[in-house]
């Protein structure tokens, strides 16, 4: 009683105004503090052994199924066609170029003119060779003429004879002597006859001869005639480019047409050689203006055009090159510069995230914080795995599943 009434007389000191509490309502209070402790200590209790019995939530890390990145390549404009003419010694000498730089035009123009003089002399020597010719065929001409005439008169004098002894009378002494006399007459023209077909024959040959010779020597003549001065005309339509040191140097062209149609010339390496194909379907970029236009592929070579090294200061390997060309939607300007956008149409995944059992392919396939072992084919290209059945495009895999998953388990990704 002195303490609480100490208590008291404490609490009025500094201004407070205290109802001492009763004996029950302590009692009341201390029994409620120790049932709200018993339940802190109870659920405490709870919550660790319940972590103790239920493992965590095993954590991957996971990636999304997506195409292959496309492949970019540098490439230029160039003509689709280009006829090239290159100074022809054995032509002669360039004596003119008709058409003009940047000059257009079309198929069968007559772009350079060529002038022999060597072939000059050659015709003059022709020509007198042809002369003699020429009189060789008239002497035999006019010789054969003669053996035809001289046939003739003996033919005339064998009818004459013929007459002769048809109208003489054979019943008469007189008439009897003159057929005589006709018959061998007769017999002497045809014996003469005979042998002036065999001289026909043979001045017929000389003839025959000697046409052949002058036709030949013609020939010739007509040949190098067309030698002295030689047209040679384009075979397409396009832009004529003229580099007049051409016309004495024959490393360069002396006129180069452009044709109007134009392609994209490009290399690709080895390694992605694979990728490329004809009639495949590209998307063009211009790199002055990035203007975007759709390609096709028309050609891959499939001899390599060129070989590169590439590598370290410690390692280097040659790589092989082959040539391909893009035809644009639309005609582009000679020499621009543009990238080649060629799309690759495989879905790639991780070594790591394929799982062999009993030689079948499996991944596992996340999906709202659970996963499920989806069996798959895959393909080692080159050293990517490729895959071919069993995924598509935006699929979510774990990139590095272990040993003890398994399917259906729960899991967090990251």
């Amino acid at each position: 009683m002195k303490r609480d009434k100490a208590k008291e007389e404490h609490a009025n000191k500094k201004g407070f105004n205290m109802k001492p509490l009763s004996k029950k309502k302590r009692i009341i209070i201390s029994f409620v503090w120790a049932i709200v402790a018993i339940l802190a200590i109870s659920t405490a209790f709870f919550f660790k052994q319940k972590q103790q019995q239920e493992p965590a939530v095993a954590s991957y890390d996971a990636v999304t199924i997506k195409k292959a990145d496309d492949l970019i390549f540098n490439g230029s404009v160039a003509a689709q066609n280009v006829e090239e003419f290159y100074f022809d010694q054995t032509k002669g000498e360039v004596s003119d170029i008709l058409v003009t730089n940047n000059q257009e035009i079309s198929a069968d123009t007559v772009v350079l003119v060529y002038q022999n003089e060597t072939v000059q002399d050659q015709i003059t020597e022709q020509q007198q060779t042809l002369d003699k010719l020429t009189l060789a065929v008239n002497n035999a001409q006019e010789n054969l003429d003669n053996t035809y005439t001289k046939k003739q008169n003996i033919q005339n004098s064998l009818n004459e004879a013929l007459s002769k002894f048809n109208n003489a009378d054979a019943d008469s002494m007189e008439g009897q002597t003159i057929r005589q006399e006709e018959q061998a007459k007769m017999d002497q023209y045809k014996e003469a006859i005979s042998s002036q077909e065999e001289v026909i024959s043979q001045a017929q040959q000389v003839l025959d001869s000697a046409n052949l010779d002058l036709s030949t020597a013609t020939q010739n003549m007509e040949f190098a005639q067309n030698k002295i001065t030689t047209n040679v005309a384009a075979t397409t339509d396009g832009t004529a480019i003229v580099e007049p040191k051409g016309k004495t140097n024959a490393s360069v062209p002396v006129i180069k047409i452009l044709g109007k149609d134009t392609i994209i010339k490009a290399l690709v390496s080895e390694y992605d050689y694979r990728h490329l194909a004809t009639d495949q379907a590209v998307e063009i970029q211009l790199l002055n203006s990035n203007k975007k236009i759709a390609g096709t592929i028309t050609e891959v070579s499939i001899l390599p055009e060129s070989t590169a090294t590439e590598g370290t200061a410690t390692a280097q390997s040659n790589v092989a090159n082959y040539s391909f060309k893009v035809k644009p939607s639309e005609n582009l300007q000679y020499g621009y510069s543009c990238q080649i956008y060629v799309p690759v149409n495989e879905l790639r995944i991780p070594k790591k995230a394929i799982l062999n059992e009993d030689d079948k392919q499996y991944v596992f396939v996340y999906s709202k914080g659970t996963v499920k072992k989806q069996a798959i084919l895959a393909e080692n290209r080159e050293g990517v795995f490729v895959v071919t059945e069993g995924l598509k495009e935006k699929d979510r895999i774990i990139s590095e599943p272990s040993q003890d998953l398994k399917d259906g388990q729960e899991v967090m990704v990251n």
